[in-house]
This record gives structure tokens, C-alpha cells and sequence, in this order.
């Protein structure tokens, strides 16, 4: 493993994860562990995993290179945060089109991912949703105008977050019939506890 990956693994497990061990799940296999509360608390996923390259692939991910890019042109490059909010980027009808998705068993998904390359429909891009990021430049040169990165995508499966409530009401559901279940499935290791995601990989951007 690489300086960045190693790295990456010991960051996640200062932060409390539990490292996940056995064969890697795609994410219908997560999907259906979070149902029935089994599998890994926390899964990690690298280059050349399936669930690594659905996501690196997806449509989500042009407009987090786009806003990385910016964040090294604008400043200092060495640590940045971020996230792909679908809710704030592509509203109800992305939610309408992923839950079509699992309705139809990953028909419909299949059809668009086919269709589009891999863009949209993939069931790693449903199962995630909004994810956040964080990124750190390895390398680059100045005179190419090019760099090299390392991309980390977190993402936690709560009840909280395949709920999406609309209206005034969705604060008040959360706080006192979401999140209470949330705790207690996650307190008494039951199904629909949470399970953490964390995934990494290296690749280049042009900065010009």
C-alpha cells in the first residue's frame, strides 16, 4: 500500500472506526447489511474495488474535481474538506430516480448506467447519496499545470439519512423519532445501526 493509503487507514481508525475485514461488499451486499444489522461497522474501499469505481465514475464526482480544482487554485492545497449534497444539487427528482431504482430492483439504474457510462444509475451512487470528501495534493508540478491527488469520501447509513423528510416538520421528526432510533439500533448492535464507509484513491487533475 502506498504512503497516502496507509495514511488514509490510520486516520480513520484514530477516529474510532472499527477496520473492516473480509471479502469487499458491493453496495447492494452494504445495503442489505445495514438492513439486517450485519457486516462491518465500517467498510474501506480502494482503487480497483467495484464500490471505489462506481463512485470515482460518477456524475457527482465531476463537480467534486471541479470544486477541488478551485480550492488548490484559491488556496492552501495541503488540506481540504467538502461534500455532494443531493438535496442542494440535484433536488427530488434524483431522490424520485434512486428510489425507482430500488423499487425496480436495480432495473431502471441498470439501464441508465448502461446508457450513460457508468454516470448515472450505478447502485453504489444510490446507495450513498451525499457523501462527504476530503483531499490532499501529493504532487505538482508547475510547469504542466497538473497535480496529483488523493480523494477520501466518508459516508455513514443511519436511519436519519435514508429518511428524507420534507416541510417544517422534518427538524422535529429527526430530533425526537429518527435519531432516538437511530441511537438504540446503534446501542444494542440491531438492524439499521449505522455503517461507515470510507473510501480512497489517487489520480490527477489539471489545474489550467
Amino acid at each position: 500500500m502506498e504512503r497516502q493509503q496507509l495514511q488514509f487507514l490510520r486516520e480513520a481508525l484514530v477516529a474510532g472506526w472499527k477496520d473492516g475485514q473480509g471479502p469487499k461488499p458491493d453496495a447492494i451486499d452494504l445495503g442489505f447489511q445495514w438492513l439486517f444489522g450485519t457486516g462491518n461497522k465500517v467498510d474501506f474501499f480502494t482503487a480497483g474495488d467495484e464500490f471505489t469505481e462506481q463512485i470515482r465514475n460518477d456524475h457527482s464526482m465531476d463537480y467534486v474535481r471541479a470544486e477541488i480544482v478551485t480550492k488548490i487554485r484559491n488556496g492552501d492545497p495541503d488540506d481540504f474538506l467538502g461534500g455532494y449534497s443531493v438535496m442542494k444539487l440535484e433536488g427530488w427528482p434524483r431522490l424520485l430516480s434512486d428510489a425507482t431504482d430500488v423499487l425496480s430492483l436495480g432495473w431502471t439504474g441498470t439501464a441508465k448506467n448502461r446508457t450513460s457510462d457508468g454516470k448515472f444509475g450505478t447502485s453504489t451512487a444510490t446507495f450513498l447519496g451525499s457523501y462527504g470528501y476530503k483531499f490532499k495534493v501529493i504532487s505538482r508540478d508547475s510547469k504542466t499545470g497538473k497535480a496529483k491527488i488523493g480523494i477520501q469520501i466518508k459516508n455513514d447509513t443511519t436511519i436519519t439519512s435514508s429518511t428524507h423528510l420534507p416541510g417544517p416538520a422534518k427538524a422535529y421528526i429527526e430530533k425526537y423519532v429518527v435519531n432516538p432510533l437511530t441511537y438504540i439500533a446503534d446501542r444494542f448492535n440491531l438492524p439499521l445501526r449505522t455503517k461507515h464507509q470510507a473510501v480512497y484513491w489517487e489520480e490527477g487533475v489539471n489545474l489550467r
